[in-house]
C-alpha cells in the first residue's frame, strides 16, 4: 500500500484491510469485487489485484518462492527478504534514492537504469554484517522523516558530516512530465433508486472497475470536475440522461474510480 502513497493516506486502509482480510487465507477466498471496493481511493489498483493472485498462490504453494509472487519487483524483495527474514538483502526506493544522491552527490537521472545500477551497487556496499532489516528501515525513514524531496532537515542529519550535496537540489529525477488534459463526457441516470453504469474491461487501466458510462445523454450538463492521474489532468463532464448501455445497479458496494465516485456521491447528495 505505501508504494507511491504517502503513510497517512494509507493507514485507514491499511487497518480496513486488515479487518476483512485477517490472513492471507480470507484475502484468497474473497471475490475479487470486495478486494477493489476496499482498495477504491488508493490508487495504483494493480497493487491490489496483485495481492489477490499472490495470496491464492501462497494458499495453495506457500511462501518459500516469494520472489516469484505477481507484484513482487526487486526492491519489495528486498524489504521482504531482510526485514521479515533477517537476509543481507539491500533495497533501492525513491526514500533512498534521494539520500544516497545527496550523500553522495549523484547528478545523473535516478530513473536511468545506469543510475539504478549505481544506487544498488551502493545500497549492497553498504549492508552491514547483520540487522540489515533495521538498516534498511532506518535509510527509508531516513529519507522519509529527515531527508524528503524539499525542505531537508539538514541540521538533524546524522548523515550531515559526510552529505556532499545536502538541500533539495537532488535527486535530479530528469525533466518534468507533461501534464495531458483530458475530457471525459459521461452520463448520469437513474431508475428505482438506482444509477446507470457500465462496468469496465477485465485488463487495461482500471480494469474491472464500475463507471458512469460515456456519453452526452439529453445534452444538459449537471456536473464538472478535475481530477488527476499520473500525468494526465481529467476534467469529468456529466451530462442528465434517461437510459444508456451499461447495467441499473447500486454503487455502494461496487468499487469505481476516484473521480467517478466523487460525482456519483456529489449528484446522489444533491437528489
Amino acid at each position: 500500500m505505501l508504494q507511491q502513497t504517502r503513510v497517512e493516506t494509507v493507514i485507514p486502509y491499511y487497518q480496513r484491510w486488515l479487518c476483512a482480510f485477517p490472513t492471507v487465507e480470507s484475502l484468497a477466498r474473497a471475490p475479487l469485487s470486495r478486494v477493489l471496493k476496499l482498495w477504491e481511493g488508493l490508487g495504483y489498483y494493480s497493487r491490489a489485484r496483485n495481492l489477490h493472485r499472490a495470496a491464492k498462490i501462497v494458499v495453495r504453494h506457500g511462501f518459500a518462492n516469494f520472489r516469484h509472487l505477481p507484484g513482487i519487483g526487486r526492491y519489495t524483495a528486498g524489504a521482504i527478504a531482510s526485514i521479515a527474514f533477517d537476509e543481507r538483502a539491500a533495497l533501492v526506493d525513491g526514500n533512498v534514492a534521494r539520500v544516497f544522491a545527496r550523500v553522495f552527490n549523484i547528478r545523473s537521472n535516478v530513473k536511468l537504469p545506469a543510475t539504478q545500477k549505481k544506487l544498488w551497487a551502493l545500497a549492497e556496499t553498504l549492508l552491514p554484517v547483520c540487522g540489515c532489516g533495521e538498516f534498511n528501515q532506518a535509510l527509508m525513514e531516513l529519507g522519509a522523516l529527515i531527508c524528503p524531496p524539499s525542505s531537508p532537515q539538514c541540521g538533524e542529519c546524522p548523515l550531515r558530516r559526510i552529505c556532499k550535496m545536502p538541500g533539495d537540489t537532488l535527486p535530479n529525477r530528469g525533466p518534468k512530465r507533461r501534464m495531458e488534459p483530458v475530457t471525459q463526457d459521461v452520463m448520469w441516470a437513474m431508475r428505482d433508486g438506482k444509477v446507470l453504469l457500465r462496468k469496465r474491461p477485465a485488463t487495461g487501466l482500471l480494469a474491472g472497475m464500475w463507471e458512469l458510462p460515456a456519453g452526452k445523454g439529453n445534452g444538459r450538463l449537471l456536473l464538472t470536475l478535475r481530477h488527476t492521474i499520473m500525468n494526465r489532468r481529467i476534467t469529468l463532464r456529466v451530462f442528465e440522461a434517461k437510459t444508456g448501455a451499461g447495467r441499473w445497479a447500486s454503487p455502494r458496494s461496487l468499487a469505481m474510480p476516484a473521480a467517478h465516485r466523487r460525482a456519483v456521491t456529489a449528484l446522489l447528495s444533491a437528489q
